[in-house]
């Protein structure tokens, strides 16, 4: 099942947090009273509570036409039982996604502003005009992982966890990676395929076997998540933070270290969303250095 799976690369313990310490590697950290101001790359961020009290929030996604934040929980920490969510990062309005069990990976189709769900009852579209998620495709698939890019929907089911494409409705299996078990994936602006399986991180051009390793993993364990930003550039969710992938030095840069992280994402502006074992995050930019009240 998909949480028995998901134990073999993420630690199962439960932090609960009275405060996240977050620090900037280079960077300065200043803390006010209920407040925290993170500078990255020279720009300050306030960062801000989106929710609390979750188990393990996973797999977050932005539309960027609605700056909607999509993600799922663990509702049960001994069962494989997740809820998919969203959460409006202008209003920070929460509410769980109706229509769909068992959603565990999110994705957007960011032209048409479509957000995908995984379940473990196959792929589901979110309805903005009905609120609700509809039944899509591979409804005998237990979804594992998913990814939208250029019309196509790439995705791996479990416990096989070999990658497949959607395209036109047409279900194929990915010929670029045929073999290869799938734990993480997605695709840059320059058509270069990132992605992690049981021995590491790494980057590949599409339609070719070439493969450069970023990082040795044991078991697939320690990365949580891939995400793009605005600017195409790639990130990597690992346990101890969020990396930066330099492709231009093949190395990975630790911009911003958390404890017990579990995911990334970015918003319309181009702005860290990350998660932790318990809670949600938005970092803010903030050119006074002040918390706002």
């Amino acid at each position: 099942m998909i949480l028995q799976q998901l134990m073999l690369y993420i630690t199962m313990k439960l932090v609960i947090f009275l405060c996240l310490v977050a620090t900037i590697k280079g960077a300065a950290v200043s803390k006010e009273e209920n407040c925290e101001i993170i500078s990255i790359n020279g720009i300050n961020y306030e960062r801000e509570t989106l929710k609390t009290n979750l188990d393990r929030p996973y797999s977050l996604a932005v539309d960027y036409g609605t700056n909607m934040l999509y993600f799922s929980y663990s509702l049960k920490p001994t069962d494989d039982v997740f809820q998919s969510v969203k959460i409006n990062l202008y209003t920070k309005e929460y509410s769980e996604i109706e229509g769909i069990e068992n959603g565990f990976v999110q994705t957007v189709d960011q032209i048409n502003h479509i957000p995908y769900i995984g379940s473990s009852k196959g792929i589901y579209k979110y309805d903005y005009t009905k609120n609700k998620a509809i039944p899509f495709i591979a409804f005998d698939s237990d979804i594992w992982e998913i990814y939208y890019r250029n019309n196509v929907l790439y995705y791996s089911d479990f416990p096989a966890q070999f990658l497949y494409t959607i395209t036109n409705g047409e279900r194929i299996r990915f010929k670029d990676l045929d073999e290869m078990k799938i734990i993480h994936f997605l695709i840059d602006d320059n058509n270069v395929m990132f992605y992690t399986n049981a021995t590491g991180l790494y980057s590949q051009p599409k339609d070719s076997k070439d493969a450069y390793l970023y990082k040795e993993l044991e078991n697939g364990d320690k990365v949580r998540g891939l995400t793009i930003d605005i600017k195409g550039h790639v990130y990597a969710c690992f346990e101890d933070g969020i990396y930066k992938i330099n492709t231009g030095t093949g190395l990975l840069e630790h911009i911003l270290e958390i404890d017990d992280a579990f995911g990334v994402a970015f918003d319309n502006n181009n702005n860290i969303v990350y998660s932790d074992a318990t809670s949600v995050y938005h970092l803010k930019p903030n050119k006074d250095k002040n918390c706002s009240r």
